[in-house]
């Protein structure tokens, strides 16, 4: 036998030798039921606390993600940039951009902004290779004159987005 088996088999004979006083037997019992009790009032609360923030954790990040973009309304998905040579970071970029225009034009010009934006996009999109490199000498004349109008149309959009514009 190892001295560690030993020692607790000593320590358990004189644990069964010894008698305990029936006041402190009692007295012992009742801490552990007050215990008990505390213990059985809190636990629900920390759960439930614990559940809350779980639930928080999950749902935030869960909404953010399955909340529509407003660069989705202009290209469709993040893949039309991506066939065109752009990135994730591309497509944030413009997303935060949507966002700030949203913010600072009033709903009437926002759309009106989202929807050239949308025909302007098209246009671009159409004479972008995989790359992301511009040829312009793809558009047709009725095209490149249009382009030029949905550029000048826009452009008060962007100065007022931007901050450049004059009161």
């Amino acid at each position: 036998m190892s001295i560690e088996k030993e020692l607790r088999e000593e320590l358990r004979q004189a644990a069964d030798s010894m008698h305990c006083p029936p006041e402190l037997h009692g007295r012992v019992r009742q801490s552990y039921q007050r215990y008990v009790k505390e213990k059985r009032g809190r636990s629900p609360m920390k759960k439930r606390i614990l559940a809350g923030i779980a639930a928080a954790a999950i749902l935030i990040p869960s909404a953010a993600f399955g909340a529509s973009y407003l660069a989705d309304d202009i290209f469709g998905s993040s893949a039309t940039i991506k066939q065109h040579g752009g990135t994730d970071e591309d497509y944030r970029e413009i997303e935060e951009f949507l966002q700030a225009a949203k913010g600072k034009l009033t709903e009437d010009e926002f759309k009106e902004y989202t929807e050239l934006s949308k025909q302007l996009m098209k246009l671009k999109l159409k004479i972008t290779d995989v790359n992301g490199v511009v040829h312009e000498d793809k558009l047709t004349e009725e095209e490149r004159q249009q382009f030029e109008q949905l550029a000048s149309r826009l452009a008060p959009y962007f100065e007022k987005i931007n901050g450049t514009v004059k009161p």
